[in-house]
């Protein structure tokens, strides 16, 4: 019995080595595998987004949008005092780590709900992002730096599915800073700004796959 239990983890051990690598800058395609940008005109696959962060699996991480969501650039949202979960002060240092953009939706969602407003009006950037569809997100202050870190690949993989690369000046996150009047964006020269919610930026939204 005990050899058959370790043969058994063997294989099993064998199958996930034997598990593709999923790499920054390849192709999350709809039927949730991904391909290199080399491989994609022949793979005969619809390309979803596009990854731009691997956790230590290997096989799971973050994937970015094909395009910019909405028509345009768009305010934040409302600007009365609006505070989720953990917020931050004006200390570009500190909100680096903040990669929550999931949890801090749908922290957003839920009170937009109990106060019955509707996310579009309360939260635009949200909105707009997860109108992308299931699963889509605005993306935390954090997640932006590391999608900024790999612009090259990520560059690489939206010319090879006819993607729009992002050009907007800056970027809406999801992260607020405290008494929640303004919000983080990144600007794409690298720079990280807290910016009155009225104002207006892109929104690209994100995904977990």
């Amino acid at each position: 019995m005990k050899q058959l239990i370790a043969i058994f983890m063997m294989f099993m051990s064998l199958a996930v080595l034997a598990q593709e690598r999923v790499h920054v800058g390849d192709i999350l395609c709809t039927d949730n595998t991904t391909v290199s940008p080399e491989s994609y005109a022949t793979s005969g696959k619809t390309a979803l987004g596009v990854v731009f962060f691997v956790d230590r699996s290997h096989q799971h991480g973050w994937a970015l949008a094909l395009s910019d969501a909405g028509s345009g650039t768009m305010a934040w949202g409302d600007d009365e005092s609006l505070c989720y979960l953990n917020n931050y002060n004006n200390n570009p240092q500190i909100i680096c780590t903040d990669t929550i953009g999931a949890q801090r939706c749908d922290s957003i969602v839920r009170t937009a709900q109990s106060l019955s407003w509707s996310l579009a009006d309360y939260a635009t950037a949200v909105d707009a992002a997860m109108q992308c569809g299931e699963g889509w997100y605005l993306p935390a202050i954090g997640q932006l730096v590391v999608l900024y870190g790999n612009l090259p690949e990520i560059n690489v993989a939206l010319d090879a599915v006819a993607g729009s690369r992002l050009n907007g000046y800056q970027y809406w996150s999801c992260t607020e800073e405290n008494y929640g009047v303004v919000a983080w964006v990144i600007r794409f020269n690298g720079g990280l700004l807290s910016t009155p919610k009225g104002h207006s930026a892109s929104v690209r939204a994100i995904r977990n796959f």
